[in-house]
């Protein structure tokens, strides 16, 4: 039969482990809710960042044109003719090394001077006008001769001694502007356009994986309504941002993929510049914190089960055997000579073990004329003394033992120099010497000698440690006690 005492016992420990459980649950989702919080957070600011950049971006990109065609504008005003062979040489070289594709000379007149040597009348175009007029300008998209795409002729007034003389234009592929865009942010992924605000596609770019979702052809308020659009943003919101030059962040869905989607206006010609990209790209910066976050949850929440199971069912067994090796010394609570031996063998031996070790041994000095001057409770108290002071100057991961009598050793793990240990027994030593035991009157002082050996040079055993350390402090001895040595390889 079972033992009624044993099942009661049981059932107490199932209670409370069953809490600590649940609680442990309960913590475990509020981290991974919260961790996806922060990345979903961190993933939309990076997108306003980027949007932000790139419209900047884009805006840099024009004004780079205009500063590259009011140079060529400056020079060409400078010659007597600004219709010269010379003047149209010039544009011919500057063509071939840039991205406008068409450079044509204005007279104030309107007649068009082309390199090919054509000439057409460009008077009734409002850029032609602006241009005249001294400012900058450009020119609503419009089809290429050459090739179909969608261009836009930037112009700048050529001047001569502050007054207009002609125009200079030149015309610039709006597909070649939006790659610049997309090759700056997540490495090309994604979709990046520009529109009017009657949803026409100006420009547009595209990796592989998204060119489905925008197209030339396709006027994007069109496109939208075969896209799903989340919660937080209806789509005629988002169509009434597009068309009043808002801006915003929402989430897309199409084809049962996931995008983010970030809009803005360029103020340029009351155009908006939108950047859609997949939201596995944008959160990718990220997935090594959810990932490792859920792998942590879960091997936290399993690790605590298996473990408190296990403790559940090996409670007594772990007792009895801890209190038949006798790991403490009873004297002053620290571990006993066995155990202390075993710790730090099995600490030397195991993969935890990193860089430099530092073994420790204490000898208290004239010990026995203290036990026979004040009688061995006052040398009780004295060794109890020590070894809260050792406890107090070493970290809790430290092994920390007495050998027997008035000799201590501590194992200071992984430290990070020889350095760092020095110091702390410098400060050990100090501390023992500035101790005031009550119990032996008004020189209530004790003092000690110090050996210190340091692993893996001068030992990876206990014994070769203890050997090394030994030496030291029977240098320190010789030297009239009370100070510590560094064991270092010289007889």
């Amino acid at each position: 039969m079972q033992n009624p005492s044993k099942t009661a016992n049981s059932k107490s420990h199932f209670l409370p482990m069953g809490i600590f459980l649940v609680f442990i649950f309960i913590i475990t989702v509020v981290f991974l809710i919260c961790t996806f919080r922060d990345v979903e957070k961190n993933t939309r600011n990076t997108l306003n960042s980027n949007i932000d950049h790139q419209a900047q971006n884009f805006r840099n990109i024009i004004n780079q044109h205009f500063q590259y065609i009011e140079g060529i504008a400056a020079y060409i005003g400078a010659q007597e003719e600004i219709t010269s062979e010379k003047s149209l040489e010039l544009l011919a070289t500057m063509s071939e090394n840039s991205t406008m594709n068409r450079m044509v000379i204005i007279a104030p007149d309107g007649t068009g001077y082309y390199l090919d040597g054509s000439q057409w009348p460009v008077d009734s175009y409002d850029f032609f006008q602006k241009a005249l007029g001294g400012e900058r300008a450009f020119s609503k998209p419009v089809a290429s001769n050459l090739d179909g795409e969608l261009c836009i002729v930037l112009a700048a007034p050529i001047l001569r001694d502050g007054e207009v003389v002609g125009v200079l234009g030149g015309s610039c592929k709006l597909s070649t502007l939006a790659d610049m865009l997309l090759e700056d942010d997540y490495s090309g992924s994604g979709v990046v356009l520009i529109t009017d605000s009657d949803g026409s596609v100006i420009a547009y770019v595209s990796d592989e994986t998204t060119s489905e979702l925008v197209t030339y052809k396709t006027n994007f308020f069109n496109q939208l309504y075969n896209i799903k659009m989340g919660r937080a943003k209806p789509r005629t919101e988002v169509i009434s941002d597009l068309k009043s030059q808002g801006r915003a962040l929402t989430s897309i869905t199409y084809r049962k993929r996931k995008y983010y989607m970030a809009y803005q206006p360029l103020d340029i010609n009351e155009w908006m510049l939108c950047y859609i990209t997949p939201r596995s790209v944008a959160r990718g910066p990220y997935n090594f914190i959810t990932r490792y976050g859920v792998i942590l949850c879960v091997t936290l929440v399993l690790g605590m089960s298996a473990l408190l199971l296990n403790v559940l069912l090996s409670t007594n067994r772990t007792q009895t055997e801890l209190l038949e090796m006798g790991q403490s010394d009873l004297l002053t609570g620290m571990l006993n000579k066995k155990s202390t031996e075993e710790m730090i063998q099995q600490w030397l031996d195991s993969e935890q073990r990193i860089g430099l070790q530092a073994f420790v041994m204490i000898d208290i000095d004239h010990f026995k004329e203290v036990n026979d001057t004040f009688g061995h409770a006052v040398g009780d108290e004295i060794l109890r003394g020590v070894s809260n002071i050792i406890r107090q100057e070493f970290r809790e991961g430290d092994i920390l033992g007495r050998l027997g009598g008035d000799e201590f050793c501590i194992l200071m793990k992984n430290i990070v120099s020889d350095t760092n240990a020095i110091a702390k027994v410098r400060k050990l030593h100090e501390s023992i010497r500035t101790h005031t035991f009550k119990d032996m009157g008004e020189n209530g002082h004790v003092t000690c000698s110090i050996g210190v050996s340091y692993a893996p040079m001068y030992g990876n055993s206990f014994e070769e440690l203890y050997h090394t350390a030994d030496e030291a402090l029977y240098k320190t001895k010789k030297g009239g006690r009370d100070g510590f040595n560094i064991y270092d390889g010289k007889k």
